[in-house]
């Protein structure tokens, strides 16, 4: 009975943790992408932000910074997906500290458990860290999926005589999520230099394509040969993308051979064994 209390009182708290991420602090219907793409996040932000604040010298001081830089380049692609607006990686870290160290007391309040108030901090410190980090992975996913098309799309407009710069802007204006991403960083390259810009972005965002793709850009604009070059682009991130697919699939099929295992064979095996033997252990045993 103790155990079936323990074991209510974790479920609800962990409810309550996930309405108020994913609910509360995770959807801020606003925010602009390139301050949120930003470390230092400025006085603005919800009051919870403003009082996670306090918190950002230590962070800074005492974390890791490759910590931090992967942490920033999931908000990166989470805020992309509506997800986590207006927060930096510093806030979020703030949060998960707070979190966990809420998660243990609350724990040692109400079971004096030292195991429940673990389990509970490392629910508070990894929960928020899960939700930008899933969100982050579904988007660049999708990212990846769309992008050696829209590089081919830009290799068509330039084997047609248009400069690399305008073939980009004007397959920005087509739909899909790395055209929106170009459109973001056409808007914050005003005055500057585009592929510059996109090769900051790219950097930002920690996207390997990403980042192969804009220092490719960059040589290609050096270059004299522009329009074979972008056409061995495109032809080379499509086959980049079709061989990383293929990967993915090959080892999706070993790693399904264990959950396979697990959840069918064995729970089949022990059916089929209690139905074989029930006969046999009731005549022995029946007597």
């Amino acid at each position: 009975m103790i155990g079936l209390i323990y074991l209510i009182g974790f479920l609800v708290i962990a409810f309550i943790v996930y309405l108020l991420v994913e609910v509360v602090f995770g959807g801020a219907p606003k925010g602009a992408l390139a301050e949120a793409h930003t470390m230092a996040g400025g006085n603005r932000g919800s009051r919870l932000q403003q009082a996670l604040n306090p918190l950002g010298v230590p962070v800074q001081k005492y974390m890791p910074p490759a910590f931090l830089r992967a942490m920033s380049a999931d908000l990166y692609w989470a805020q992309m997906a509506k997800k986590w607006l207006d927060w930096n990686a510093i806030q979020l870290v703030a949060l998960r500290l707070v979190a966990g160290v809420g998660g243990f007391v609350l724990g040692m309040f109400m079971t004096q458990e030292l195991v429940v108030s673990f389990v509970l901090a490392y629910g508070g410190w990894a929960y928020p860290s899960m939700s930008a980090n899933s969100a982050a992975r579904k988007m660049r996913r999708l990212f990846v999926s769309q992008l050696p098309e829209f590089i081919q799309l830009i290799s068509a407009q330039m084997a047609a005589g248009i400069s690399m710069e305008e073939s980009i802007s004007r397959v920005s204006k087509s739909p899909g999520i790395v055209a929106g991403w170009m459109r973001e960083v056409i808007r914050q390259s005003q005055g500057r230099d585009l592929v510059e810009q996109i090769q900051r972005e790219a950097q930002e965002s920690l996207l390997p394509e990403l980042i192969g793709m804009s220092i490719q850009l960059a040589f290609i604009k050096r270059g004299t040969a522009q329009k074979e070059l972008m056409g061995q682009l495109a032809m080379s991130i499509a086959a980049d993308y079709i061989g990383g697919a293929e990967r993915r699939a090959e080892k999706l099929g070993s790693e399904m051979i264990i959950p396979m295992i697990l959840f069918y064979f064995v729970p089949f095996l022990v059916v089929l064994l209690t139905v074989l033997m029930y006969p046999v252990m009731t005549n022995i045993f029946g007597a």
